[in-house]
């Protein structure tokens, strides 16, 4: 692997490059400090190369970024606000070159989040993916059950932040098999006879499912235990995603959702294995390790803020959660600050042996007006 300390590349080609190098290396094994200088280096080429061709990201960059040659660490890197994408639709393409635009979950009368994407971010949002979850999974393919309908995965052209989670850990199926019907009235119901089917089928062997949390939990795990149903598949590893604000109002915990869903599935609590992504970011997933925290991968990090002064907080304190990431160069996304809290659990010394900035998600923020992005953004005409 070339010394990244020492490249000081100013070509978007040649960080291509590094950041392809990031995505097929080992995803844990840098140190935080040398990592910081890495991915800052390629941070203030993809920053400035998508501020020229997204006007918008334009202003807000020499708005807020400062000097961008100054930028040390990723706590310079000015973070947009994941409500912009809600706002406005920002694209570093023309229309000619976006062949998919992700739409977030959203609530009744909320806009969701669009971002476009090029076939060069799909391609390494996709390889990305991968190479995080082989690090947890291995490479090997298996039956794959989806906690979901068929419907949640949607067209080619508008893919949902559910329907990007099922098709990119699809990518380790050899076999998809959806485990729920769509009722006429919106809502989820299990096909629980397809659902032993596929467990009868592939009881001695290795099994993949993925949901999302809330959906698991409440048409899946309580009905499952409803019904007395056990699976007894002890090979099984269940990957959930979001859906935590629910089952926090409901008081179900992290520990409680792991040890039942284990316990109704037959497997390690060790294997149901939570992470953390939005449609913002596709491809950059903070997945939990051994020890229930979750890392960043070599081409991406995260920073927790402090709410007020949006200062970076010290180990062991909350803040609100920023996520970086090097995929993304048909819009903005390098560096999003969150709707979400968490806490920095440590650097370079989990449990685990992963090394970098390790994390937990700790709970929604209330919805609040961030000033000053939205009226740099909507001095276009266009956008407003």
């Amino acid at each position: 692997m070339a010394d990244h300390n020492n490249v000081r590349s100013t070509h978007p080609t040649d960080v291509a490059e590094r950041v392809d190098e990031l995505i097929r290396g080992p995803q844990y094994a840098m140190p935080q400090a040398e990592k910081d200088a890495v991915l800052v280096s390629i941070l203030r080429v993809l920053c400035r190369d998508v501020a020229g061709r997204c006007e918008p990201y334009g202003r807000f960059l020499e708005r807020f970024g400062g000097d961008v040659d100054a930028w040390q660490s990723m706590s310079d890197v000015p973070p947009l606000p994941v409500p912009m994408f809600k706002r406005f639709l920002l694209s570093a393409v023309p229309p000619e070159k976006v062949v998919r635009q992700l739409l977030s979950s959203s609530t009744t009368g909320r806009q969701p989040s669009r971002i476009v994407i090029d076939k060069t971010t799909a391609f390494r949002q996709a390889r990305a993916l991968t190479s995080i979850l082989k690090e947890h999974i291995g490479p090997r393919r298996r039956p794959y059950l989806v906690l979901d309908a068929p419907e949640s995965v949607g067209d080619g052209e508008n893919l949902t932040a559910r329907g990007a989670a099922i098709r990119g850990v699809g990518n380790f199926a050899d076999k998809t098999t959806f485990a729920m019907r769509s009722l006429p009235d919106g809502n989820l119901e299990p096909n629980w006879e397809g659902i032993e089917s596929f467990f009868a089928e592939h009881q001695s062997g290795p099994v993949l499912l993925f949901g999302f949390t809330f959906i698991v939990w409440s048409r899946f795990v309580t009905e499952a235990e409803r019904r007395g149903l056990r699976f007894g598949v002890s090979e099984a590893v269940l990957l959930h995603s979001g859906g935590w604000k629910k089952l926090t109002a409901d008081a179900v915990s992290k520990e409680e959702f792991g040890r039942r869903t284990a316990a109704v599935l037959g497997c390690d609590e060790r294997c149901i294995l939570d992470f953390y992504g939005m449609v913002e970011q596709v491809g950059t997933v903070f997945v939990d390790c051994e020890a229930g925290n979750k890392h960043a991968p070599a081409f991406a990090d995260v920073v927790i803020r402090r709410p007020l002064t949006l200062e970076q907080v010290d180990i062991g304190q909350a803040g609100i959660i920023e996520v970086v990431s090097t995929l993304p160069t048909s819009y903005p996304g390098q560096a999003l600050i969150t709707e979400d809290q968490g806490m920095l659990v440590g650097v370079d010394d989990c449990p685990c042996g992963r090394l970098g900035n390790y994390f937990r998600f700790t709970s929604r923020i209330e919805q609040t007006e961030i000033r000053g992005c939205g009226d740099t953004f909507a001095q276009s005409r266009e956008l407003r």
